[in-house]
């Protein structure tokens, strides 16, 4: 499911600034995979070789230029292995699933739209969810990304 699926909002007269949302709509599951492979000491080289793609992709992938909520869900298995067979945090890498959610809500909010269909799944009442949307939200690093994150927000 992807945010269009939600009906949009009405607009509001707010003046909501969303641009550090807009430019880097994939900043929650990049923030996650980085510390994925941080947690597992490699370079972005190596989990680009094992997990089949390019350097540039894995970057844009933690840049969060190139959202991992985009990406076919088989590839994302691939990349789940490849971070798992080199040693991350089984924790941290179990969280990539709820990291993409969190971005296809974050950008639906931000493109005004109805977000009841993406906050109902299941995803959303996980622990991990929550933590990961105070952190990019607020400025709360969960504990387990502490030693792997860069100061200030999962957009920073």
């Amino acid at each position: 499911m992807t945010p269009s699926a939600c009906s949009p909002m009405p607009p509001t007269d707010d003046s909501y600034t969303a641009g550090r949302f807009l430019d880097r709509p994939g900043a929650v599951a990049g923030a996650v995979l980085r510390a994925s492979r941080l947690s597992a000491g490699v370079g972005q080289a190596v989990l680009a070789a094992r997990a089949g793609v390019t350097e540039e992709t894995v970057q844009s992938w933690e840049d969060g230029s190139s959202p991992l909520a985009s990406v076919p869900f088989p590839q994302v298995e691939t990349l789940t292995a490849a971070l798992t067979a080199t040693g991350a945090d089984p924790a941290i890498v179990a969280d990539l699933h709820a990291a993409a959610w969190c971005d296809l809500v974050i950008q639906a909010f931000v493109a005004l739209e109805d977000t009841a269909c993406l906050l109902a799944d299941p995803i959303t009442r996980e622990v991990a969810f929550g933590e990961l949307l105070a952190w990019h939200m607020a400025d709360r690093v969960p504990a387990r990304y502490q030693p792997y994150a860069s100061p200030g927000r999962s957009t920073s």
